[in-house]
Parts: C-alpha cells; structure tokens; sequence
C-alpha cells in the first residue's frame, strides 16, 4: 500500500475550502488566489522543513485586554 501524500493542487485546495470558509472566488479572482495558494504552500513547505530544538520553546504570556498591569512600565530611557 502506497501512502505517499498526493502533491498540493492549489485549483482542489481553493474548490474545497471556499465554500468551508464562505467565500465566493470569481473567475476573474481564481487565477490570482491560485497563484498565492501555491506561494502559501511553497512557504509553508520551507517553514515545514526548519529544524527546531524541543527544548527551546517558551510559551508566549497572555494578552487579556482590559487586564491591570501589575508591574510600572520602565521608563523610556531604560528600555533601550
């Protein structure tokens, strides 16, 4: 059995997820939404393949709008 992922075919990918995603690509649109999925892909692709070290991810703080500040910003000149 082969189980090899088929190659990305953006004109597939645009007629699958447009309708998912509620939107409606004219054909005057297609050409260049294909054009940008395929450079999606492609960058994707390039991310996809960077190594990461395991051990090196922090995770982000949380943004809460409307959260106090517990801390005082530093001033201006220290934040160089």
């Amino acid at each position: 059995m082969n189980l090899a992922k088929p190659p990305f075919d953006a004109a597939r990918h645009c007629d699958a997820m447009a309708p998912t995603l509620g939107l409606t690509i004219t054909d005057e649109q297609r050409p260049g939404v294909l054009q940008f999925l395929e450079v999606a892909h492609r960058m994707a692709t390039i991310v996809q393949g960077a190594a990461l070290d395991d051990g090196g991810f922090e995770l982000a703080p949380s943004f809460r709008p409307g959260a106090p500040v517990k801390e005082p910003l530093p001033a201006p000149e220290m934040q160089r």
